[in-house]
């Protein structure tokens, strides 16, 4: 079987390290884009299996990205997390509106990210949109529960 494949699309490259080197330690295949016009063109050459975005970037910004996948029939069911230091109530509306799946603020813990990367990664070949965000709440909510050792009967 394939390695499950992110890209991380930020930036920033120290925040790309970042997210690389966690992701790499999860036996995923990571690939980075600088900005949204790099990530509008590695989406559809690579097809990652789930793509870490961040917002403010230069050329074409997060949501202007996130809108112009959701447009696509090759790229609309590609799961999109957010992930930025822009945290206001209204802009965290703002990503999910643009279709956005997720959302984590930086500075993020570790485990939680992981969490939702690991949970996202489980649901993303289901083809209905809200099947799958159905399946990655539950998914969320198991994976932590194990993580915590709160996992109910």
């Amino acid at each position: 079987m394939n390695r499950r494949k992110v890209l991380v699309v930020d930036d920033d490259s120290g925040m790309r390290e970042v997210l690389e080197s966690i992701l790499v330690a999860e036996n995923v295949e990571v690939c980075t884009a600088v900005d949204g016009k790099d990530a509008v063109q590695k989406t559809l050459a690579l097809k990652p299996d789930l793509i870490l975005l961040d917002i403010n970037m230069p050329k074409l910004n997060g949501l202007t990205f996130c809108k112009a996948i959701r447009a696509g029939a090759e790229t609309r069911n590609t799961p999109v997390i957010i992930v930025t230091s822009l945290t206001a109530r209204g802009r965290i509306e703002e990503c999910m509106a643009a279709g956005a799946d997720d959302f984590v603020g930086k500075p993020f813990q570790v485990e939680d990210l992981l969490i939702r990367v690991r949970a996202m990664l489980k649901t993303a070949d289901v083809p209905n949109h809200v099947e799958r965000l159905n399946q990655y709440i539950l998914a969320v909510r198991d994976l932590r529960e194990r993580a915590t050792g709160t996992v109910k009967p």
